[in-house]
């Protein structure tokens, strides 16, 4: 936990590994291999005082997860190659809405006791594909003759008698 306002007066740096297994919300989206969640991400953090007095942290992601490809149900690896840039904003001060409109950075409130690994989890969460699928996986084939309806069967019995 750090203090998130003093972390970027003092232009902070923080860099870990963490085992995909200690982010709970996103082993439920993971494929588990045999009962064991394998990977990790390599995360760094950064904090500095802009001009004009505004404080970011910026939180690079890196690591591979596994997950599960949509179409063919199998595993697909997932890259995580990730940047954002998260505005503070103090307690109880006004969120700044031309930071809000820009798309390129969030806001976050300031906290005395940020958990990194949440933020972490969270960041990885909110870049996670909708539907996550293999480059070149083609969807199932289509059948192109159908069985016929029961209720059919019955319509040509009863013309023919």
């Amino acid at each position: 936990m750090i203090d998130s306002l003093e972390f970027t007066r003092e232009g902070g740096r923080l860099e870990g590994n963490a085992p995909v297994g200690a982010f709970p919300r996103l082993a439920d989206v993971l494929v588990d291999d045999n009962g064991s969640m394998r990977g990790s991400l390599h995360w760094e953090l950064t904090g500095e005082r802009q001009d004009g007095g505004r404080h970011t942290l910026t939180l690079r992601l890196q690591g591979n997860l596994s997950l599960r490809c949509q179409r063919c149900l199998e595993t697909v690896i997932w890259p995580v190659d990730l940047e954002s840039r998260l505005l503070l904003v103090p307690p109880g001060e006004e969120w700044p809405d031309d930071e809000l409109a820009d798309d390129r950075s969030d806001a976050i409130e300031a906290d005395k006791a940020l958990a990194l690994l949440p933020l972490v989890e969270e960041e990885v969460l909110l870049a996670l594909p909708i539907a996550p699928r293999h480059e070149n996986c083609r969807p199932p084939a289509a059948f192109d003759e159908r069985e016929p309806s029961p209720f059919a069967v019955l319509a040509k019995f009863r013309k023919g008698v």
